[in-house]
């Protein structure tokens, strides 16, 4: 299947895409909620240009595909330090028109992020970090040590630590509240 995307085989892009998709925009909402959306469009913007001279298995384009995402997401924090925002006044919105309730638009993915959200919150940022690149993400610790640039070992002591700490704060209720359980 990598072949045949590399090859410019729609449908093989189309899995790619809808396998992966999912975990690299959760990834993302978790790091920048404001600009996931479009950060996620650069990274495979990146992904179709560079798809053709990728080599590796489907292990290491998980882990191209978030190394991608995280360089994105370091060159759009650079971005925003260097410009000014200007806050524009409330009534310029009054007169957009929405086609789409933005509360029906974004229930669905709420339960996941609010998931993340509360899993995430009581961690250490670099611990969070290694959480949902191996749970969200799904990358092995090998993946996830190559697109956070450390040794596979500080990974597994990151996420046994992160795990300790889970297990100390979430209560059964917890649990049954995040995963709906």
């Amino acid at each position: 299947m990598l072949a045949a995307a590399q090859a410019g085989q729609d449908w093989a892009v189309a899995v790619l895409y809808h396998a992966y998709h999912p975990p690299l925009l959760r990834y993302l909402r978790w790091q920048e909620p404001s600009a996931a959306e479009d950060l996620t469009g650069e990274v495979w913007l990146a992904v179709a240009q560079h798809l053709a001279s990728f080599r590796g298995d489907e292990a290491e384009l998980r882990a191209w595909l978030f190394a991608i995402a995280r360089r994105r997401l370091a060159d759009h924090r650079r971005r925003g330090a260097r410009r000014r925002t200007v806050p524009l006044p409330v009534e310029q919105f009054a007169a957009l028109a929405a086609s789409v309730d933005p509360a029906d638009a974004g229930l669905a993915a709420m339960s996941v992020e609010r998931a993340v959200a509360r899993l995430t919150a009581g961690l250490p940022r670099e611990q969070a970090e290694v959480v949902m690149l191996r749970v969200v993400a799904g990358l092995s610790v090998e993946e996830t040590a190559q697109v956070l640039g450390k040794r596979p070992g500080a990974v597994r002591v990151a996420q046994h630590r992160a795990l300790k700490r889970l297990a100390a704060t979430l209560t059964p209720d917890d649990v049954r509240q995040v995963f709906g359980v």
